[in-house]
């Protein structure tokens, strides 16, 4: 990032002004990429819980499949009547820190029971269950690749101000201090061998 650069006190309160600014920015950020850490951390202990219990429903949903195939045989499975409804979900934006992630409001799976055998029925609505777990499942999932993503684009930023622009405002205000001060002793000096020469000249009339 290339600036032009003034050596006056009007630009070095400005490049000051700039670099109080950017700092306010760059705390911001770093509150935003922590509490992200924390979200993401959060998901993640949620998301183990419920993979932990979709895993042993599904086990659980395959003994009984293959319980029922020797029980009952796969042809019943495969003449039962095909359901018209099908499973509605509702899904909504929900802005967590800025960023938005889907929110599952309604899951409309198909009532089963009146429709079906007992056997059949009470199988089914275990598999239905399955599938609230897995939608579920599904939105942290989602939930936690946006905010890592939206954590890399933080951290990318922090390290940005924090590396490059902080550093590079600093040493320019620094250069800018240095060529004042430089200035204001030229000035000084100036000033005394002027006061000196008057002296003298006074001493000689």
């Amino acid at each position: 990032m290339s600036m032009q650069v003034r050596y006056t006190k009007g630009f070095l309160l400005d490049f000051k002004r700039r670099l109080a600014f950017i700092r306010d920015a760059h705390q911001l950020l770093e509150m935003k990429r922590d509490q992200l850490i924390r979200e993401l951390r959060s998901s993640i202990d949620e998301l183990k819980k419920i993979r932990g219990k979709v895993e042993k429903e599904l086990e659980e949903l395959e003994s009984e499949v293959a319980f029922f195939h020797v029980a009952h045989g796969s042809q019943e499975l495969l003449t039962a009547p095909t359901l018209e409804e099908r499973l509605e979900v509702e899904v909504l934006p929900r802005s967590v820190i800025g960023v938005s992630v889907p929110l599952i409001t309604e899951i409309k799976i198909p009532e089963v029971k009146e429709k079906y055998p007992p056997h059949i029925a009470a199988l089914a609505e275990k598999v239905a269950s399955v599938a609230r777990d897995l939608i579920k499942l599904a939105e942290i999932e989602a939930a936690i690749e946006r905010l890592a993503e939206d954590l890399q684009k933080t951290n990318i930023r922090v390290n940005a101000l924090e590396k490059a622009v902080i550093p590079q405002y600093e040493s320019i205000i620094k250069k800018i201090q240095d060529a004042l001060d430089h200035e204001m002793l030229e000035e000084f000096m100036r000033v005394k061998q002027v006061k000196s020469v008057l002296v003298r000249r006074r001493g000689q009339t």
